[in-house]
C-alpha cells in the first residue's frame, strides 16, 4: 500500500510521539487551557493546538523551551500561517497504531490512535485521524485499513478462544487447523508450537502468546509454505523400475 520511499518521509515527523503529547498537555496547562489569542477554551467549542514561534535546526518538537511555544486555538493557528489546509486534492501516504488514543489529528484536533499520513502538492505532510484522511483523500482507505484491523483482531480473539482448542492430561493444546495438526506444548523454557508433530524453536511465555504466533503465521500462509518445504523434502524417494 505504502512504499519505502513514504516511510522515509515519515520518519521526519515526530508529533505522533508520547513525547510531544505530554510537552504539548504541559504547554495548554501552563496557557490556562485557553487560546492565547481568542481567550477561547474548549468549553467555548475551540479545538486546542501549540504553536511553535520558531524553528530551531536539529531540535525535536518537543525540546523547545515553553516561551517559544504558544496555546493556539485551529482558527488563530490558521490565521498564523496565513493560509488554510485544502480540502480536496490530498493522498494517503502512510500510516501508524500508537496502540492507544495518545495521537492528535492535525487538522480537527481529536484524539487519534491510527494515525494516517496525507500530503498535498501544495501544503506539507499532515498526520489525520480516519475520518479526516477519508475526506482529505475522498476515499475510503483509511476506514478500510481500520476494518481490515478490526476483523483482524477479531478472527486472532476467535481462534485464541476456540472451544475447538483440546486440552490433553500433559497439559498440551491441540487444535487443527487448515488440514495442520497444532500443538501448543509446556516446556521447561515455557511453552512451544508444534506444527504436525515438527517441534518450534521458539519458545514462549504463556500458551496464549503462542497462539497469537501460529495465528499469525496462519494468516500469512508462512506455516503451510514452511510445512509443505519442509515436509516434502523429509518425504522418502520413490525408486524407479529397472529397465528391462
Amino acid at each position: 500500500m505504502f512504499d519505502d520511499d513514504a516511510w522515509r518521509l515519515v520518519a521526519v515527523r515526530h508529533y505522533h510521539r508520547k513525547n510531544w503529547q505530554l510537552y504539548r498537555k504541559e504547554v495548554i496547562e501552563l496557557d490556562g487551557g485557553v487560546c492565547t489569542r481568542c481567550k477561547r477554551g474548549p468549553s467555548e467549542g475551540a479545538v486546542l493546538q501549540v504553536h511553535h514561534k520558531q524553528y530551531i535546526a536539529g531540535r525535536l518538537p518537543w525540546e523547545y523551551p515553553y516561551d517559544l511555544c504558544e496555546t493556539l486555538c485551529k482558527g488563530c493557528h490558521a490565521e498564523e500561517h496565513s493560509i488554510v489546509a485544502p480540502s480536496s486534492g490530498w493522498e494517503c501516504f502512510g500510516y501508524d497504531d500508537l496502540g492507544d488514543l495518545s495521537g492528535e489529528c492535525e487538522l480537527c484536533g481529536n484524539s487519534i490512535r491510527y494515525v494516517f499520513f496525507v500530503q498535498h502538492e501544495n501544503w506539507p505532510p499532515l498526520e489525520v485521524g480516519e475520518i479526516c484522511c477519508d475526506n482529505l483523500t475522498e476515499s475510503s482507505v483509511a476506514s478500510d485499513y481500520v476494518d481490515s484491523i478490526l476483523a483482524h483482531k477479531s478472527r486472532l480473539q476467535r481462534f485464541i478462544k476456540s472451544p475447538r482448542w483440546k486440552t490433553g492430561d500433559d497439559g498440551i493444546f491441540r487444535i487443527r487447523q487448515k488440514r495442520i495438526d497444532l500443538a501448543v506444548e509446556p516446556v521447561d523454557n515455557g511453552y512451544r508450537l508444534s506444527a504436525n508433530r515438527i517441534q518450534g524453536k521458539r519458545f514462549f511465555s504463556s500458551a496464549v502468546e503462542v497462539k497469537k504466533h501460529v495465528f499469525e503465521l496462519l494468516e500469512s500462509g508462512k506455516l503451510e509454505e514452511y510445512l509443505k518445504n519442509t515436509q516434502g523434502h523429509a518425504l522418502p524417494k520413490r525408486k524407479g523400475r529397472a529397465n528391462s
